[in-house]
């Protein structure tokens, strides 16, 4: 597929770094960012890398559609390791905001997990690579502090998105 440059938006460059990714310019497309990303070999992969690159060639409708910006498991393994100071992570966080800014009826995939687990994957559900690594079984998070779940998921119920939506949170 050819994409028309000359119809592409020059402004969404600007409008990402004034929602929080203000290093993006930096980026030289080098992929460091996705060597270490555990959400890089996600079911719905992030390719942080990608989706700067998006933002370089004002791929305005396209990354609106993109949802595996909402895959990032907030690590920040990204910005320690980028030569070029770009934080990633920074960036994920901007296009987030910009998506929901650009569409305000938009809910992305990862929200229902988000409500169920606390998380945008299930880092619960992986015991055995979590010890091969040398961590925990269970992070230290509400995956392991049920307690924790259910308030995190009461202050969710109070959200405008979770009372419309309820439907898609299995909330009544």
């Amino acid at each position: 597929m050819a994409i028309d440059l000359t119809k592409a938006d020059r402004t969404l460059v600007n409008e990402i770094i004034e929602l929080g990714g203000e290093d993006i310019l930096k980026c030289f497309q080098c992929g460091t960012c996705v060597a270490d990303c555990p959400a890089a070999t996600a079911e719905m992969p992030l390719r942080i890398k990608k989706l700067i690159h998006m933002i370089h060639l004002g791929l305005r409708d396209e990354l609106l559609e993109e949802d595996s910006v909402w895959m990032c498991v907030t690590c920040t393994a990204c910005e320690e390791r980028c030569p070029r100071g770009v934080k990633p992570f920074e960036v994920c966080l901007a296009i987030r905001r910009w998506q929901a800014k650009e569409d305000p009826t938009y809910i992305p995939p990862a929200l229902g997990e988000i409500f169920k687990t606390g998380h945008t994957q299930n880092v619960a559900n992986v015991p055995e690579l979590r010890k091969s690594l040398g961590l925990e079984e269970v992070p230290p998070t509400v995956a392991k502090f049920p307690e924790l779940l259910k308030k995190f998921q009461e202050m969710l119920k109070c959200s405008k998105i979770v009372q419309e939506y309820g439907f898609m949170f299995g909330v009544g």
